[in-house]
């Protein structure tokens, strides 16, 4: 029996009907790999940790502003201009500054981690999975340890509607 099994779909709604079947059989670990981020993908359980992405995202926007505000006050405490009686801190120029360091700070932090997540996303899939999914092409990975032969058989016909299927290592 085989260590697990590697079913390749190029319609999202299959893959996501084999998932629901997949389910209804009492099978809670499937995996997908797909190079989107498909509904079928939510329906694992798993989507991984890219939920974390938003609140990452905000959370480096905050920093950049803050690091705005403490720059641009720093800088007109340390060395007050006197214009025309105009105060020393003035919201209304610093908008511009706080806006961009905003933007920076929210865009480095999702550009920082997209490339981490995804490198440990990319860990809780096999290699053989990986190396099927392509643009038009999502996998589904089902591990077989635990179940008897004859889940294993029902499980191979929730799998029916796949391109192909294989034997994972």
């Amino acid at each position: 029996m085989p260590n697990g099994w590697i079913a390749v779909f190029d319609d999202p709604e299959r893959a996501a009907q084999s998932l629901r079947d997949l389910r209804k059989l009492g099978v809670t670990n499937a995996r997908v790999a797909s190079p989107a981020a498909y509904p079928a993908v939510h329906l694992t359980g798993q989507p991984g940790p890219w939920r974390a992405m938003g609140w990452l995202v905000l959370a480096g926007g905050l920093v950049g502003l803050a690091s705005a505000i403490a720059l641009e006050v720093g800088t007109s405490i340390l060395h007050p201009i006197h214009v025309g009686g105009q105060p020393v801190i003035a919201w209304v120029p610093f908008g511009v500054i706080m806006f961009e360091l905003t933007m920076l700070g929210a865009g480095l932090t999702n550009f920082v981690s997209m490339v981490v997540l995804g490198a440990i996303s990319r860990r809780g899939v096999a290699r053989a999975a990986r190396d099927a999914v392509c643009s038009d092409r999502l996998a589904v990975v089902v591990p077989l340890s635990g179940h008897s032969p004859a889940q294993c058989a029902a499980i191979r016909g929730a799998l029916a509607g796949a391109l192909a299927i294989s034997e994972s290592p």
